[in-house]
């Protein structure tokens, strides 16, 4: 599914309360489209949650994703990811 797409969806889910957080790999596109709670990564596309097989980065991004599922409220919020995708 693609990013855009994913954000109106999001926003849709909301809409009928039922909290979403997206991940998003291209930070100006999740500006336009307003999802309510979008994590950027820098990571390339075709990898959202990490390396293949690197199962301690991928657990770092869920992480990190359900810490602003609970952490942020307001709609709109996009947070930067502290995670490289190489060290």
């Amino acid at each position: 599914m693609c990013q855009q797409t994913a954000g109106l969806v999001a926003r849709i889910l909301e809409e009928n309360h039922i909290p979403t957080v997206t991940l998003n790999l291209f930070k100006e596109l999740a500006e336009i489209v307003k999802p309510p709670r979008t994590l950027h990564l820098r990571f390339p596309y075709g990898s959202p949650v990490g390396q293949p097989n690197h199962k301690e980065q991928q657990l770092a991004v869920l992480k990190e994703a359900f810490d602003l599922f609970l952490s942020q409220n307001e709609p709109g919020v996009i947070i930067d990811s502290t995670i490289k995708y190489r060290d």
